[in-house]
């Protein structure tokens, strides 16, 4: 951030760079000469200004050159610098500038200087840079004194004669939209994860991922699937961060179509919040954490033959699978094993099974606790939640499976460095089989009561919500007489939830113990910032709404 005014500098590469420019005109004249003031952490020669002159004009951009670099080339590299600005300049005008702005939406256009061209400044970068964007230059410098007015990029100049800049550029454009989208527009600041993670994908969307073999996709997936314990919504800005949001945004872009990346863009939300709020405006009742339990699934398993889902669609990505951080080949005891993640770190804890006899039954019980959830995945194509007790069966066949630790804990507000959390799974064994040959004890529906008390409670997924007996009497499917009494650690297992809707409303209600409704008379954006869970939502029917009396209204 600068000047504390939660403005992001976005980059494509490794490092953050923020640079700002000294003069800017209403329309620049070919040969016009700019100093710009650089970051000397970022500067290839570490210099704090730098002087640029405009060296080409296309029809939606200015392409300022560094005149150190210019004037260490002889005239024959000078020409051909020249020509491939040209060129580049052509791709940005008949490719890169239609395809993002048809798709992403508009960038400021005029922009604070009132010149529709957008300013590319052509400067010498440290080794792993090949661009950067600062949204500082889009601010009034009586807003921000640092600002040049400009809507600019910036581009590696020892790229441009290579394949690179227009990865670079397409890269770089989107952040310049995104800014005028959101922060512009909406007056908020995204999560720079979803920022990048966007950015990433205008690469494919401008098709420089369509061959595969030495593309940007490639490269970020071979270091990926070799490495893939980074969290993605921390952004320290190292390279391993673009690897996983690339990877990322490309299968849920198979999955969900890139619409709706779109559709996240352009909404009041940001970050993970405006992901759900766009699947649910296309109908889709998955939200952010189904995603990233099937991506991890896709990305460590990678088999689409039981569910599509389960595995990447473009067959260069089929058949690649992620290193697992952890390895165990289960023996008949019992195991008790610990986890430290971040907030969605992908880990793939994978367990070998060959040495169980097929009669066998592992289970499967995660520590009680409301920040992580454990999910569970099978070379048989069996996938699933750990909830309560969770019990697999070997019916013959099963290799291995993986479980996959989820530490969920966190929505918003995303930084450079985020807290860990910890977590426990204990592994046990069971020669006789259970109520159930597959999955949690506990099926959404059932009725469960601690051991030694009366409260009887209904569980939907990991939440159980407390019925008093009348409002059981309404359901005829809900039998007393088959409710399952647990010890303590099972039942803390479950959070408590008192929110409610009927089928037929989009209204939530807070139920309380004393028989009472209380309308949540608040935006879906108070309920996200207040930490409430939209999965606590138990469904009801009108006989059940109508038994509560009306209290008072909730409104934050």
């Amino acid at each position: 951030m600068l000047n504390g005014k939660n403005i992001l500098i976005l980059l494509v590469t490794a490092l953050l760079a923020p640079f700002f420019v000294c003069s800017a005109a209403l329309a620049d004249m070919q040969g016009q000469n700019v100093i710009f003031s650089v970051n000397k952490s970022f500067d290839k020669s570490g210099r704090e200004s730098m002087p640029a002159t405009l060296r080409y004009m296309g029809e939606n951009s200015y392409f300022y050159v560094d005149d150190e670099y210019w004037n260490a080339l002889n005239s024959l590299e000078r020409r051909d610098f020249l020509t491939s600005i040209s060129q580049l300049s052509s791709e940005f005008d008949v490719n890169i500038y239609p395809k993002e702005t048809s798709f992403w939406g508009q960038e400021a256009r005029p922009g604070v200087d009132g010149d529709s061209r957008i300013t590319i400044l052509l400067e010498q970068l440290k080794t792993g840079n090949g661009g950067y964007f600062s949204s500082v230059n889009g601010y009034a410098k009586k807003t921000v004194l640092e600002s040049n007015e400009r809507e600019m990029m910036v581009v590696s100049a020892e790229s441009v004669n290579g394949q690179l800049a227009k990865v670079f550029l397409a890269h770089e454009f989107e952040h310049l939209i995104s800014f005028n989208q959101k922060e512009t527009l909406r007056n908020i600041y995204e999560e720079v994860w979803l920022n990048e993670l966007r950015a990433e994908y205008s690469v494919t969307l401008a098709g420089y991922n369509d061959i595969f073999s030495d593309s940007n996709l490639k490269r970020r997936a071979d270091k990926f699937f070799n490495s893939p314990s980074d969290s993605l919504t921390e952004w320290p800005n190292l390279s391993q961060d673009y690897d996983l949001v690339s990877l990322f945004g490309e299968y849920i872009s198979e999955e969900y179509g890139n619409g709706f990346l779109k559709k996240s863009l352009q909404s009041e939300l940001l970050g993970i919040p405006s992901i759900d709020a766009a699947l649910a405006f296309m109908g889709n009742s998955d939200r952010f954490s189904n995603i990233f339990s099937n991506w991890l699934i896709a990305s460590y398993i990678n088999d689409d033959s039981s569910e599509p889902k389960f595995g990447y669609a473009r067959p260069e990505l089929g058949g690649l699978q992620a290193s697992p951080q952890r390895i165990t080949i289960l023996s008949s005891d019992s195991h008790i094993f610990d986890y430290t993640l971040k907030p969605w770190q992908p880990y793939g804890h994978k367990f070998y099974t060959a040495d169980l006899e097929s009669g066998r039954v592992i289970k499967l019980f995660p520590s009680p606790t409301t920040d992580f959830k454990f999910v569970y995945a099978d070379n048989l194509g069996r996938a699933d939640i750990l909830t309560g007790n969770f019990f697999v069966t070997n019916p013959g066949g099963l290799k291995y499976f993986y479980i996959f630790p989820v530490n969920s804990s966190k929505t918003v507000g995303f930084g450079s460095s985020e807290n860990e959390f910890n977590a426990r799974l204990t592994l046990s064994f069971d020669d006789k089989l259970p109520g159930v040959e597959f999955g949690s004890a506990f099926k959404n529906g059932a009725l469960i009561k601690k051991t030694g008390e009366k409260e009887i409670y209904v569980i939907e997924g990991k939440y159980k919500r407390y019925l008093r007996p009348e409002i059981i009497a309404l359901y005829g499917h809900l039998d007393t007489g088959k409710v399952m009494e647990v010890d303590v650690a099972t039942f803390n297992f479950y959070s408590t939830a008192n929110y409610v809707r009927y089928v037929n409303d989009k209204r939530v209600y807070a139920v309380w113990p004393d028989g009472t409704k209380h309308w949540l008379n608040i935006t879906p954006q108070q309920w996200d910032d207040s930490g409430r869970d939209w999965n606590a939502i138990f469904i009801i029917n009108d006989l059940e709404l109508a038994a509560y009396k009306t209290g008072a209204d909730i409104t934050r």
